[in-house]
């Protein structure tokens, strides 16, 4: 099987994370956001949250957690786990908004989420590029609990709009979110491990347990923000992966000469 083969020539397999162009996703200069902001002038991401909340005709609380998705909505991203917990997590002061398309039997389930609470969800079951960046900008915490994800892009740009990452650990999620202990400081985001509702809701309601501590909560967005996960890195890594891979074929060809 391919498992097999490719378990037979690990030493040759090279996994390298995605970038995102950091001009095109930069809250300082993005045309399609409300106000913009960067990690020094934070105050203006929540005029960023206040739009959002508009937008969505959500009531306009800035002190209430906003829990945005920006997603191709299918089973790949999480989304049964997501229909057996958000009751469970509405119950509690927060709002979520989701922008994006996919499968009928998930967007149905979000028009009848939206009817039963009309100031705690707002969808856009539609995928709208310009708008896109407006939900990571307005957004507290970014929800991606996939069940698989080779890359994801969509906690990069979560990151660098200071919308903290809630993610499985899978993939480049894994590569990229790392668990935010309070004691310590250390983490960027909320991570959890088994693919199981109570897993993701425990991540969750984690995350609007640490928002209620503003100075914390500050300086978590703020690392996020800080972080760099441009082109320029896998950039010089793929150059390396190149390098390694036209010696490998000049050892090989020498082997063969000297047979």
């Amino acid at each position: 099987s391919l498992h097999i083969i490719l378990q037979n020539r690990k030493d040759k397999l090279f996994g390298i994370v995605n970038g995102i162009d950091y001009n095109d996703f930069n809250p300082k200069t993005d045309p399609g956001i409300y106000k913009n902001y960067d990690v020094k002038s934070l105050e203006n991401k929540l005029e960023n949250k206040k739009h959002l909340q508009r937008y969505f005709k959500l009531p306009v609380k800035p002190d209430v957690p906003v829990v945005g998705m920006v997603t191709r909505i299918a089973e790949q991203k999480g989304f049964d786990l997501v229909m057996k917990i958000l009751d469970d997590v509405l119950k509690l002061d927060v709002q979520f908004v989701i922008m994006g398309s996919g499968e009928k039997i998930y967007e149905t389930f979000f028009k009848k989420l939206q009817k039963k609470y009309p100031k705690k969800v707002g969808t856009h079951l539609e995928f709208d590029a310009k708008k896109a960046t407006s939900v990571y900008a307005g957004s507290d915490m970014f929800l991606m609990p996939s069940r698989f994800e080779p890359c994801g892009l969509g906690q990069l740009i979560s990151l660098r709009y200071g919308s903290v990452p809630i993610v499985r650990a899978v993939g480049g999620l894994a590569d990229t979110v790392t668990d935010f202990n309070p004691k310590t400081k250390k983490g960027n985001g909320f991570v959890f491990h088994s693919y199981n509702p109570r897993a993701l809701l425990i991540a969750i309601i984690r995350a609007i347990e640490n928002y209620r501590y503003s100075d914390n909560w500050n300086e978590l967005v703020k690392h996020g923000m800080d972080q760099v996960y441009s082109w320029e890195i896998p950039a010089r890594k793929y150059l390396a992966l190149y390098r390694k891979a036209l010696k490998f074929k000049k050892q090989n060809d020498n082997n063969k000469k000297s047979k």
